[in-house]
């Protein structure tokens, strides 16, 4: 048989051609990325529905969710991860960014975070998740608290702090609590800050050593505490003070207003329906609405996966889906409040949110930060039922967290 040399030369560019081809596609073999979350109830079947949309238009990805109790989830993560194993991303808050990066356990995205996927969030967003120079999360919503309160009790939205209290004793004469206070050091935080303190300095040093600004805004906000526990102890104010969340009373009509996490925003709407009332925080007497923590929630990578360019490009896709319009629609309609500008939020309580999110204070990220959560507990508690002076809570607590951080500083310094 003879063949044609023309023919021959033409196969072999073919070849040349389809075999970069055909190995391309043999590179696209299936990537499967394990997912650990906590989600639950509403959230839970937001995040399935998101998985499902995403593996429809990216047939080569599959996600494999698995469920870890918020409880137990840092936990685990920090205990599989340190060890090179564990999951290939997780969802969490931006507060874990500095420990987690710190100790190496989840990796730097900042290459890899093109400029048209960073437009997919706001810059606010992207900010919660750097430290260091470094970014180490995929911002997918944004949570933080803002004021509930029962329409069938409240008609009106009060504006100023004065008018909660004046509200909640009009309450109380017809057997109504007014307000339930969130005690709690977290929920609370936000008034701290728009009282003129804060918790931090640049360095991670506690802002409120004596004799400073710092000092007196701390005294302040321990103050607040104080009076409304007072308040709670009077049945005529109508004050209570009660750290649940949600709160029982609120959801069954006993208690008018609260304020809280978005995160029980659906829950709030299923229990009182139409006479759910959401509003920015009543200012308070300085004339500044309580600028509560600004958190974000968002997608860490392993740090393992760095190490698997199939994986490490899988996971780019889904950051480019959760931050794009459809991921994004997909988390609006389970509750969630959108990072994507470009979204509208149509359900008007979320649009609340947003509104108290831009006067927020964005949640710290620092390792510096665990060490304020006990001591301020507990100052909390001495100024409320210990009935100590707002100034000896502060200093207690002062000495306990710097020398805490103090520790946490010498032990980097130190490498150890």
């Amino acid at each position: 048989m003879k063949f044609n040399r023309k023919f021959l030369f033409v196969f072999a560019l073919l070849t040349l051609v389809l075999v970069p081809v055909f190995g391309t596609i043999q590179a696209q073999d299936p990537v499967n990325l394990v997912l650990w979350h906590a989600k639950e109830n509403a959230e839970g079947d937001m995040l399935l529905a998101l998985i499902d949309a995403f593996e429809a238009a990216n047939p080569g990805i599959t996600i494999e969710q698995v469920y870890n109790p918020s409880g137990t989830l840092q936990d685990s993560f920090i205990a599989a991860a340190g060890a090179g194993e564990g999951p290939d991303m997780v969802i969490w808050a931006n507060d874990s960014v500095g420990p987690w990066a710190s100790a190496g356990l989840v990796a730097d995205l900042n290459d890899s975070v093109s400029d048209e996927l960073r437009a997919n969030a706001s810059d606010t967003a992207w900010g919660l998740f750097e430290f260091n120079d470094g970014l180490y999360g995929i911002p997918f919503s944004a949570k933080t608290l803002a004021f509930f309160y029962n329409q069938a009790l409240v008609p009106d939205a009060p504006k100023t702090w004065a008018d909660v209290l004046s509200i909640s004793e009009d309450l109380a004469a017809d057997g109504i609590t007014g307000l339930a206070f969130q005690n709690g050091f977290f929920h609370s935080a936000g008034f701290l800050y728009s009282l003129g303190g804060m918790l931090m300095d640049a360095d991670g040093n506690a802002a409120f050593a004596a004799d400073s600004d710092g000092a007196t805004a701390m005294d302040a906000y321990l103050q607040l505490h104080q009076d409304l526990y007072t308040l709670g102890q009077d049945v005529d104010s109508g004050i209570v003070v009660d750290g649940a969340s949600p709160n029982p009373g609120f959801q069954q009509g006993t208690v008018a207003m609260v304020y809280d996490g978005i995160w029980n925003l659906g829950q709030y709407e299923s229990d009182l329906g139409d006479d759910l009332g959401v509003a920015v925080m009543p200012a308070l007497d300085n004339g500044v609405v309580p600028a509560l923590f600004a958190q974000g929630e968002g997608f860490f990578a392993n740090a393992t996966v760095a190490e698997d360019m199939a994986k490490w490009d899988a996971f780019m896709t889904w950051a480019a889906f959760v931050t794009g319009e459809e991921g994004q629609r997909i988390a609006a309609d389970g509750g969630l409040l959108p990072v994507n500008p470009a979204v509208e939020v149509e359900n008007p309580n979320l649009q609340v949110f947003a509104e108290q999110f831009a006067l927020g204070t964005p949640f710290p990220n620092r390792q510096e930060l665990g060490a304020f959560w006990g001591p301020m507990g507990d100052a909390i508690t001495a100024v409320s039922a210990g009935g100590e002076t707002a100034a000896d809570a502060r200093v207690a607590a002062y000495d306990l967290i710097q020398a805490s951080i103090d520790d946490m500083h010498e032990a980097a310094m130190s490498g150890s």
